[in-house]
This record gives C-alpha cells, structure tokens and sequence, in this order.
C-alpha cells in the first residue's frame, strides 16, 4: 500500500482567464498535497472563444508554480489544436513537465457547439500511483445530454490498471440530475474498485449537483465539500500498488 494526498479544490470558474489563472495560482502554494485537481474548464471557463495564445501563456505559469512548490497538478482547460478545440485535463508534474493531457471523449451535445470529442483513454503515473483522469460526463454519461452509448470509461480505466481516477467536473446546479450523478459515481467507484476523487465548480446558481469530496471503492463518500461557494479538500488515500 501506499498513501497520496490529494487536494481537491471547488472554485467558481468565470469566462475571464486572468481571473480563474490567479485562483489556480493561489492553491498551488506550497502545500505537502501530492495531487491538486481542479474542474472541468477552471483555466479558460466554460467555452470556446478564449485566446490560444492567453492559455499557453497560463500553461506556463501552472508548470512554472508546481515546478516551484514540487506539486503534480491536474487542470481542466480549453484547448486549441490543429485538429479544433477540445476540453482538457493538463497533467502537471512536480518539475513542472507535462506529464500528459487527456481530452473529454463524452462531451454533451452543448459542448459539442464548441469542441470535439477526445478519442483516448490514458492512464498516467505519479508518486507510485497509476490513475486515469476523466471529465463531467464521462462519468456518467447523463440523460438527456446527447444521443450517446456508455461506454464505461471508468471500468476501462480500473482495466488498464488504473489504481485512482480523478474526476474534473463543472456540472451545474440543477437538483433533478443530483441522484443520478451521486449514484452513478458510487455504483462506478464499485464496479471499478478504485477510488474517485471529483472537483466541481461550484454554481451561481445554487447548490452544485455533484459534490466534490473523495468516492471510496465501496461507494462512500470519504469527504465532501459543502455544496454551495468556494472550498478546498485535503484527504490521505491508501492505494493498493504494485503491478
């Protein structure tokens, strides 16, 4: 076994760069975290008219924080490629390297208007520790958010041996789709026999419908944060290793 620390922060994502770029910033102080998630799109906000050129500048600015505060750090973005725009999660590494990206496979038919679905499941490896990273709807793939087949990501991803899986979410407040995500993420969390560690990004408009905390393998909540407004997590996770 193994124990990591990870920090999960819930943080309201505005459409201004600089804005959420000074609150990521913030949370990659010195810390003895192992891990910091941050949600889904939390650099650029929710949309598809940032600046290519802005973002790369704050990719710079991420790497150079954790290269400075030895912290690996996982942060949902935008992305802009040859191929057209994508929703990320960046995998920084304690030095400051790109451990590696991945792009959101099932992205809603909203998100859609904007960016591509990603098409590669990958797992990565930090402090010991194989994990996966997957974005919202990857998870549970909700109803009424596309015409698309589940396809299990976070099965396929305990069956690549990922040992975590960190969950990078910007779900909204409305309360109808809380039971099916919660429920959903706990039958998943079983299924998979890995912990899930969610960040949402908390709402304007009420409480957020899915919490950001830690799922254990057996389905419960380990810590969760409040599910209104702006806060931070700090759990110790015991990961079975070895390959």
């Amino acid at each position: 076994m193994t124990t990591v620390r990870v920090l999960g922060v819930q943080m309201a994502v505005s459409d201004k760069l600089d804005c959420n770029l000074e609150k990521i910033l913030t949370f990659l102080k010195p810390t003895d975290a192992d891990f910091v998630l941050f949600p889904e799109m939390a650099l650029t906000g929710y949309t598809g008219t940032f600046s290519e050129k802005a973002v790369e500048g704050a990719w710079k600015q991420i790497a150079e924080a954790c290269r400075h505060t030895y912290t690996a750090a996982m942060v949902g973005t935008g992305c802009k490629t040859p191929e057209g725009t994508f929703i990320q999660t960046r995998v920084f590494g304690p030095h400051g390297q790109l451990i590696g990206t991945y792009e959101k496979i099932m992205a809603t038919q909203n998100d859609r208007q904007f960016c591509r679905p990603g098409g590669e499941l990958r797992v990565f490896k930090h402090a010991g520790v194989r994990f996966g990273c997957l974005i919202g709807n990857d998870m549970w793939v909700t109803p009424g958010c596309g015409p698309y087949p589940d396809p299990r990501l976070s099965y396929q991803l305990a069956k690549k041996g990922a040992q975590m899986i960190f969950l990078g979410v910007n779900s909204g407040a409305s309360a109808i789709h809380m039971p099916f995500h919660e429920s959903n993420l706990a039958l998943r969390a079983i299924e998979s026999r890995i912990p899930v560690c969610t960040a949402n990004a908390c709402s304007p408009d009420g409480p957020i419908n899915c919490a950001s905390g830690v799922m254990s393998a057996e389905g419960k909540w380990l810590v969760q944060c409040p599910r209104e407004g702006e806060h931070a997590y700090t759990y110790d996770i015991e990961v079975q290793t070895g390959d």
